[in-house]
């Protein structure tokens, strides 16, 4: 493997105030829209956008993939895991959020005929705007979303997506086991294409299943991120190209560049 990394410029996305519009609650996850035209006339499947936490004391902005896009309208899906994103999924109906983007590379979808979505935990969250997306241009569309127990699980009641298989770590909801578990059954159509968020182990191991399903894809990974832009190299992952910003050459990847951990 090369130790270079890509030369890319550095992104850029003018910071927008956003009026929340919608605010509702999945067990450990909220799912928020906002009026964002800006955002939504430019952004793909699979980007992201930067948000402001409000109150004092929070300096730096999260990154939150675009979980949908309808209108002028931009859905996020925030999973309550630490003092920033707790912030942000008390947002209610009427507050402001600010948002900067939408930043990163996108998902390829044109052409696509069959798509197999496969997401863990919060790594579900862009997979919804794909299925949109893919459905919109008439493709078929599979989910296999695994989650840690019950209460996380409560995040599929957020996703439309007809053909949603579920597991759990603990068996409480679906099947018992892990995603990868689920894709064991799954008699894909020699065209489809695989589309997949979560942490790296996961994605690592739906990249071996689809390689000996003889399958194509993408990836998108998930990294801390400081500025979102690709200025502060803070989330540098290993490719088989060499290395890469998460936030500026990714978050997708094909799927057979993605590095073991």
């Amino acid at each position: 493997m090369t130790t270079s990394m890509p030369e890319h410029a550095e992104q850029w996305a003018e910071t927008v105030r956003c009026r929340v519009v919608s605010a509702r609650s999945f067990g450990a996850f909220a799912a928020v829209e906002v009026v964002a035209p800006a955002v939504a006339a430019a952004a793909s499947p699979g980007q992201f956008v930067m948000v402001a936490v409000p109150g004092e004391g929070f300096f730096l902005r999260r990154p939150l993939s675009l979980f949908t896009v309808r209108g002028d309208r931009v859905g996020l899906l925030i999973e309550n895991r630490g003092r920033g994103s707790h912030e942000l999924a008390r947002a209610a109906v009427g507050d402001t959020l600010e948002l900067a983007g939408p930043l990163g590379t996108a998902f390829p979808i044109d052409r696509v005929v069959s798509g197999l979505l496969v997401g863990g935990g919060i790594g579900c969250a862009p997979l919804q705007y794909v299925a949109d997306e893919l459905r919109r241009r008439g493709a078929l569309v599979t989910a296999a979303f695994g989650f840690r127990d019950l209460r996380q699980s409560r995040a599929a009641a957020a996703f439309d997506i007809d053909r949603l298989w579920l597991t759990t770590e603990d068996g409480s909801v679906g099947r018992r086991g892990t995603v990868v578990d689920l894709l064991e059954g799954v008699d894909a159509h020699p065209d489809t294409v695989v589309y997949t968020c979560g942490p790296l182990p996961m994605v690592s191991a739906v990249q071996r299943w689809a390689h000996a399903a003889r399958l194509g894809g993408w990836a998108s990974l998930e990294a801390h991120m400081a500025c979102g832009t690709g200025s502060c190299h803070g989330c540098v992952v290993a490719t088989t190209e060499g290395y890469a910003r998460v936030c500026s050459e990714g978050p997708v990847f094909a799927l057979d560049a993605v590095a073991a951990p």
